[in-house]
């Protein structure tokens, strides 16, 4: 590595950097020890979501390495190598330098996703059906929804809809007329998006195709790449040759042309699952084929993502690494907060925090029992956050999930004039949604359980089990507690009673 920056990390100085994975982590301080290699650990699946080379303080310091490099924390110094340039610069705030730092990476786009994405629940038949998707079982699934008074919005259809990987129309043996299923759910008032990835299914008609065409990426002695991943053994779509985008874009165009679909869930992508070497028609490292997966755009309406390599300040709902059904801060529920908040600093800023209860398969497989507690508490998490997706009708045979969810969904809802506002604001500037106090207030830069929705409201969700009550600090200014209506000054801690049906929040009032 050819250019080096060593910081040293003031008293009461905070970190944070564009690995979100690392969210967990953060922030970083003086006594953090930690090193991280952009270049090579991203192969691992410790690394599976956003990545950005950027660094931000909480005392208004920014560095950005314009290529990929390592980064360590010791000895109460930040040092950065890079074999590219290290940009480094000092602003007033947290909030001035994420907005400047970012800007200068990439410019805002000043585009939104559809704010019904926002204003309205994200259904996703992914837990509730895993790969039993077939064309009853979701008519059913969305029938219930409005059945149940729920508002219609964004209606994802995951993996297991498609003829195979590659062959991106609907299995005629679980889908028998899947244009009259798409029709019923646009009528009902749901946005279509399909679940699709990159991945081409070896011996296949389409691989064969994409073959001759010189559209899938190759290996070193020039024939086609397989990839390992979590389905199996695929091809990989190449993306950096005009034939792979032509034939990317007729399928969407197909999809959107014969359904009405009005966008694409795209998974996959992920660094790990791309060559170790160069390749593709631009010779890409594996980074920049994610980057240009996360890019790419033919006109779809809605696009959602998980994997991500600098794409910053696009309109693109950018999805949380699943989540466990669990309160742990790394994986599960525990840790969804800092997660997000982590994203929006980034430049990542219309977020999703995954499904309510979870969506990670494994759960699934080991039998993991859902429990109410579990379920109540991420509902109210994410019942101020960008996004609220629901997926699993775990609430179906509990009165107080049944409460809780429509409550939570309700209030959100409610919200949907703010979160407009918010998004449109985010599209022109950048600035996050949802932010940290430290963003916001240039406060307390220690506390990753509490978020602010603008800067307007005050959430402090319950992310630890059997927990009743809990410590809030309020920063500068006057807050309404909304559950009673009594005001506080700001500037200091309270305790607030938190039974399982209530969601600590306030409104600031000056």
């Amino acid at each position: 590595m050819k250019n080096r920056l060593v910081l040293e990390i003031g008293e009461q100085e905070y970190w944070w950097c564009g690995v979100i994975d690392l969210s967990d982590r953060m922030p970083f301080h003086k006594d953090t020890v930690l090193r991280f290699n952009m270049l090579t650990d991203p192969y691992t699946h410790l690394c599976v979501n956003q990545i950005t080379p950027l660094f931000l303080s909480s005392d208004g310091r920014y560095a950005y390495l314009k290529d990929f490099g390592e980064f360590a924390f010791e000895n109460g110094k930040l040092i950065l190598e890079s074999d590219g340039e290290i940009e480094y610069g000092e602003k007033g705030s947290l909030k001035e330098a994420c907005l400047y730092a970012n800007a200068r990476i990439a410019p805002p786009s000043g585009k939104t996703p559809p704010a019904v994405c926002f204003t309205a629940p994200q259904y996703c038949t992914w837990m509730e059906l895993l790969y039993g998707q077939d064309q009853e079982k979701i008519l059913a699934y969305a029938r219930r929804i409005i059945k149940e008074g729920l508002p219609a919005g964004e209606f994802i259809i995951d993996d297991g809809w498609q003829e195979y990987y590659g062959h991106w129309d609907f299995d005629r043996r679980k889908f028998p007329d899947p244009k009259r299923m798409c029709d019923e759910l646009i009528a009902l008032g749901f946005k279509l998006v399909l679940w699709i990835a990159p991945y081409v299914s070896p011996d296949s008609d389409v691989y064969r195709y994409l073959k001759d065409k010189g559209a899938l990426i190759k290996n070193e002695d020039g024939k086609p790449f397989i990839t390992e991943w979590w389905d199996g053994y695929s091809a990989v779509l190449d993306l950096s040759c005009e034939s792979g985008r032509e034939w990317f874009s007729d399928q969407y165009r197909f999809l959107h042309e014969n359904y009405g679909i009005s966008g694409l869930k795209m998974d996959g992508g992920d660094v790990l699952y791309y060559p170790k070497f160069r390749s593709g028609y631009q010779m890409l490292t594996a980074h920049e084929h994610c980057q240009t997966y996360g890019d790419f755009d033919c006109g779809m309406e809605i696009k959602e993502l998980r994997a991500c390599v600098k794409n910053t300040n696009r309109a693109i709902i950018q999805r949380v690494a699943d989540r466990k059904h669990s309160w742990d801060r790394q994986r599960g529920l525990g840790g969804i907060v800092d997660r997000i908040l982590l994203q929006g600093l980034m430049g990542y800023a219309f977020n999703c925090p995954d499904m309510v209860g979870g969506g990670l398969i494994e759960d699934e497989q080991v039998g993991t029992k859902y429990t109410e507690e579990l379920y109540c508490r991420y509902a109210q998490a994410s019942t101020f956050l960008p996004s609220f997706q629901l997926s699993k009708f775990f609430w179906k045979d509990s009165p107080t999930l049944t409460d809780a969810v429509h409550t939570m969904v309700k209030r959100h809802y409610e919200l949907a004039p703010y979160i407009e506002t918010l998004l449109e604001n985010a599209a022109k500037t950048g600035e996050p949604i949802a932010r940290s106090i430290a963003y916001e207030f240039g406060e307390r830069a220690d506390i990753v359980d509490e978020f602010l929705l603008g800067d307007r409201y005050l959430v402090a969700p319950i992310l630890t089990e059997n927990t009743r009550a809990r410590r809030v600090y309020l920063p500068t200014g006057e807050w309404k507690y909304v559950p009673t209506g009594e005001v506080f000054v700001g500037g200091k801690e309270y305790e607030f009673d938190a039974p399982l049906n209530v969601l600590p929040y306030f409104e600031k009032v000056k």
